[in-house]
């Protein structure tokens, strides 16, 4: 990624019937509805890595809960590089960049920045 360019994750959701719903004790309902063809790949996707024992449902929660830890690590992977390649520029705004023992990134405030 060039310096000072900022990347993106697009996702076409133009014609994605989905439905959110809060419920009580901060919980969450998603509906999504799929077509004929998209309903079929998820079929077979289960019947090749689905898990002998696990139902539906369960399976279909695993999926979608690795498919948000995966994109928030691309996400976190992209801020990461993002502020390592406009360093200079952040410390000019004020903003002071700490790396973190395990390769991430997280920005202070330079006001805020704990004495060394």
């Amino acid at each position: 990624m060039e310096p000072n360019q900022v990347g993106s994750v697009s996702l076409n959701v133009e014609g994605w019937k989905i439905k959110t719903r809060e419920k009580r004790n901060n919980r969450m309902r998603i509906q999504i509805n799929l077509s004929k063809d998209e309903a079929e790949a998820v079929r077979n996707f289960k019947e090749i890595f689905g898990a002998q024992g696990v139902s539906d449902d369960q399976f279909m929660h695993h999926v979608f809960m690795m498919g948000l830890q995966t994109l928030d690590q691309q996400l976190q992977a992209q801020f990461a590089e993002y502020v390592s390649a406009n360093k200079e520029e952040l410390a000019a705004s004020g903003i002071s960049v700490i790396e973190n023992e395990d390769g991430g990134v997280s920005l202070v405030e330079a006001e805020d920045q704990p004495e060394a």
